[in-house]
């Protein structure tokens, strides 16, 4: 392998030419091209070659030429305007069969996955968790932006070892890496491929000669590539070529033969900039930078002439087009999005993660897919509601928690929109599966979008044509890579990750402001420039902590350094604020103190090199704290919900006394109008959900006549579990989660407890009597229904009431339904209260057990016992607790707090809301309605 110097030395008819600051850039470039035109007939310029350093700059210049060609009335031929990288690319012999992108990376991933670890374990000293196509995609894609970087210096993996020296600390690691390098061209050898970047090296030694023109010209390019250059000094062998540098005669010196800007004359240059302490501004964040910029261009005069945007951080790039696009002003972005950002994507990768893995979560982010929806409602002629079904397939998953499409599909009977919907996913899913990648993952998009009318020219028509392209792409380099065989998986993983990386630009509109990255501004002509972003690491650019090509290696290899970068652009912003005077147009730069997420921002260097005696005053204007455009008012509400009016309930649950206890508009919110929390993510049992099962398990054993008289603790433990099972199966089906697997266990140890625990009551003389047992009550002229876990009697006759419960601990009656008085109970009606044995007052907080008493007293008289059968997660705490000190005292305050109640609920009395704290508020399923209080977030009208 031939490599060379990065360090191209021109040949001698390569002349630099200088072009003043005084004036832009780009209508002196446009003038100097056609400084020997006499105005008469078309300006012809197809004979040159131009090489500018970005395609935006191109786009200016041709249209620069055509406009000056036009004040003569005149039409212009153009000369070929070229981007270093397109002239190295153009330099490989047109049919070379060089391998692209993916060829390339397919390539690598079958060098990684096959090659002898023990082989390379400079490059790897440890193993890699799963060496699957992912970690060797992954890796891959580095190797490759490594071969890349050194391809512009001329190097290869394989040279490094050799150039860097014995000396070099990393030497073993490059020849490892050298070696797969090998591995990987040899492997793109058998498919008939070179790699890319050896065929643009190899290019680069004897080019092929541009017949078609008879002058070259590099314009305004300060950091053009090796490679680039040395294309051009084989050209300049035969062609003249210009090096036209934008800068003063009297800066030559300042410059190399190619234009570039010397490190060691600009490492230390004084940079002015035209009343500094006025134009430079300090924002606090990237929204004030945006809303400083679009003020300034909504009070500009036809803006997309006269002011020019440039941004130097690509984080202000999105805020600023939506900050344009808010205030209505067209903006442009030259350099294009990825496509990751296309609404295209998201609907991708939630079909791969699809056909991947068809679980339950993979089909609840597809289901909430936009295309997806309007796909269902295509399938079912227009009678398909996205809301109910959407609704319906999180009530689904909080209810049964199906691991999977299949187990959602077995539970999906009682909600009819899912049902149909699952099955049209599980089609979906089928093509998704059938045959070979590409093409099934082709046949579904077709399939999605065959009953709907894309716009031509839309976006979403336009992201699935290269969509499209991308897979034919794909179909033809797996095609052609043979061996290569990659699970669907695998393939979608390539195919997402190339349509991610692609850059998509949009079409510019008539009168667009264009916005500018850093290094298009020596070629924006507009007399006001504002640049944004210009903080260090952005202005100038860096590359620290480069694990491959630390800066004392680039040293070696005459790479491009950050000493290189800091050059250019300190030259960039000499020239850009040169051209910029107060008598000759305006330079204005901002720069922040945070970036959007708050992390802070260093003002950028270029900014700091001034004369001494003016850095005092610079360092205080740049680091002075800075406070908000329009500061940030207190957290404030944007509304208030206004809960609607509805008529009060004709009957209560027993249980809903303790949720008016606890706070009277959650009440109203969750019995009045039937809100319920829904957990559309939940992946385990709640404790609702823990209880329920626990209980209809303990249901059935009290309902089974046969073991009435059991008092054989394994027998009754045996029942429990094999109906536990049964409720599990019914419920969650066959497939289960591994927390349902664990909470699942867990019960099983309770129900095992409990079965201890019911064995010894039993042989004490218990019986149950009752289970589930249904009461209902009338209590101020209001129905109350409720149901007893359990009604056992002694054989000495006694009767107990007891309720199960199966929270994490165990629970005393007592503590349940009453707690201390605090301070705001002394302003609520005084039957909320009772005075305990002691004559300590004490507020109600639960009715439950004496309401079942009151039920159960009607039948079994007044000496009925209350209490709690706890099955806590320590087994050993498993037992039956009961109310010791019931009294007739605590049953009448407890009927006094009912009547209260059913009273105030009759009179619409469910405000104000209780604030809780603690536990409580953990605990609120209405937490999320209430930001900063219930009460200041809720917009409350009494009720008549």
């Amino acid at each position: 392998m031939v490599h060379f110097s990065a360090v191209v030395p021109p040949p001698a008819n390569v002349r630099r030419h200088f072009l003043p600051w005084a004036t832009p850039l780009l209508p002196q470039a446009v003038a100097w091209l056609a400084r020997e035109w006499s105005g008469a007939g078309p300006l012809n310029l197809s004979s040159w070659l131009v090489v500018v350093p970005t395609r935006q700059a191109g786009r200016r210049l041709r249209e620069a030429l055509a406009e000056y060609a036009a004040t003569r009335d005149q039409a212009v031929f153009p000369p070929r305007v070229v981007t270093p990288e397109l002239l190295v690319t153009q330099a490989v012999t047109a049919g070379t069969p060089t391998a692209n992108r993916l060829e390339s990376l397919l390539a690598w991933t079958e060098v990684l996955r096959a090659v002898d670890l023990a082989e390379v374990r400079a490059v790897l000293p440890h193993d890699p968790p799963a060496r699957d196509f992912a970690w060797a995609l992954g890796l891959g894609r580095e190797l490759a932006r490594l071969q890349s970087t050194l391809a512009e210096g001329g190097w290869r993996l394989s040279d490094v070892a050799s150039r860097a020296g014995e000396t070099c600390p990393e030497l073993d690691r490059w020849r490892e890496l050298g070696e797969l390098e090998r591995r990987h061209a040899a492997r793109l050898a058998e498919l008939g491929l070179l790699d890319a970047q050896a065929a643009r090296i190899e290019a680069t030694l004897a080019p092929t000669q541009v017949c078609d023109f008879a002058r070259i010209a590099v314009i305004g390019a300060p950091d053009p590539l090796p490679l680039a250059l040395r294309v051009l000094a084989a050209h300049a062998a035969t062609l003249p070529v210009d090096v036209v540098v934008y800068a003063p005669e009297s800066e030559a010196d300042n410059f190399d033969s190619w234009g570039r800007p010397q490190a060691a004359a600009w490492a230390g240059r004084e940079l002015k900039i035209a009343a500094f302490g006025e134009r430079v501004r300090v924002c606090a964040d990237p929204a004030e930078q945006v809303a400083w910029i679009t003020a300034l261009a909504q009070a500009t005069p036809e803006p997309e002439t006269t002011l020019g945007i440039g941004v130097a951080d690509p984080e202000l790039l999105p805020l600023l087009e939506k900050g344009c696009a808010r205030v209505g002003i067209a903006a442009f972005n030259p350099e294009g999005r990825a496509r990751r950002h296309d609404g295209l994507y998201p609907l991708l990768a939630a079909l791969a993660q699809f056909a991947a893995v068809p679980d339950f979560a993979a089909v609840t982010t597809l289901a909430r897919c936009p295309d997806i929806l309007e796909w269902l409602r295509a399938r079912a002629d227009g009678r398909f509601s996205a809301a109910k079904f959407l609704r319906q397939l999180d009530q689904l998953g909080a209810n049964h928690l199906p691991p999977t499409l299949a187990a959602a599909r077995a539970q999906a009977a009682l909600f009819p929109e899912v049902e149909l919907a699952l099955a049209a996913l599980a089609e979906l899913r089928t093509t998704l599966t059938r045959g070979r990648f590409p093409s099934n993952a082709a046949a579904a998009l077709m399939e999605l979008f065959a009953g709907r009318e894309l716009e031509a020219a839309g976006v979403l028509a336009e992201s699935a044509e290269a969509w499209m392209a991308q897979l034919r792409e794909i179909e033809q380099a797996l095609a052609r890579g043979g061996s290569v065989a990659l699970t669907a998986t695998e393939a979608w993983q390539l195919a997402l990750g190339a349509f991610a990386d692609e850059v998509r630009t949009g079409e510019r509109q008539v009168g667009a402001i264009d916005l500018l990255g850093w290094l298009e501004l020596l070629w924006d002509d507009a007399p006001h420039l504002v640049v944004a972003g210009f903080n260090d690491g952005r202005v100038p650019s860096a590359i620290v902590g480069d694990v491959f090509l630390p800066e004392t290696l680039r040293e070696r290899l005459d790479l491009k350094r950050n000493a290189e970068r800091f050059a250019c652009d300190a030259y960039l912003l000499a020239s850009i604020a040169a051209a910029r005077t107060s008598t000759n147009g305006r330079l204005d730069i901002l720069l922040g103190k945070t970036t959007a997420s708050g992390d802070p921002l260093r003002p950028s260097r270029l900014l700091l090199r001034c004369a001494d005696a003016v850095l005092p005053e610079r360092v205080t204007q740049l680091f002075q704290p800075v406070a908000a455009a329009r500061p940030s008012p207190p957290w404030a509400r944007a509304w208030k919900l206004r809960p609607r009016v509805a008529a009060v309930p004709t009957q209560l649950s027993v249980t809903a006394f303790r949720d008016w206890l606890a706070c009277p508009f959650r009440f109203y919110l969750k019995h009045v109008l039937r809100m319920t929390r829904v957990e559309p993510e939940k992946t385990e049992l709640n404790a609702l959900d823990f209880g329920i099962l626990m209980h209809e398990a303990l249901q059935q054993l009290g309902q089974e006549p046969a073991l009435r008289d059991c008092v054989e603790a394994t027998q009754l433990s045996d029942f429990l579990i094999e109906r536990f099972e049964r409720i599990v199966r019914l419920r969650y089906g066959a497939e289960l989660t591994l927390p349902l697997v664990v909470q699942f266990e867990a019960a099983r140890q309770r129900l095992r407890a409990a079965a201890e625990v019911e064995a010894r009551e039993r042989a004490d003389g218990w019986r149950t009597e009752h289970v589930e047992w249904k009461i209902e009550l009338v209590i101020g002229g209001l129905v109350v229904k409720g149901k007893i876990d359990r009604i056992d009697r002694h054989a000495d006759g006694r009767v107990r009431v007891l309720d199960y419960k199966t929270g994490d601990t165990s629970g005393k009656p007592i503590a349940a339904h009453l707690r201390s008085e605090c301070e705001d109970d002394l302003d609520r009606p005084e039957w909320l209260r009772m005075s305990d044995a002691e004559g300590k007052s004490r507020a109600w907080t639960d009715l439950q057990l004496p309401l079942y008493r009151l039920a159960v007293a009607a039948i079994w008289g007044d000496a009925v016992a209350c209490g709690y059968f706890n099955l806590p997660k320590a087994a050993s705490e498993t037992a039956v607790i009961l109310w010791d000190d019931f009294s007739r005292e605590t049953q009448a305050s407890a009927e006094a707090c009912a009547t209260g109640v059913v009273s105030a609920v009759l009179a619409g009395q469910f405000w104000p809301p209780r604030e809780l704290t603690g536990r409580d508020a953990q605990q609120d399923e209405f937490a999320e309605l209430f930001h900063g209080g219930a009460e200041a977030s809720i917009a409350w009208e009494e009720r008549s």
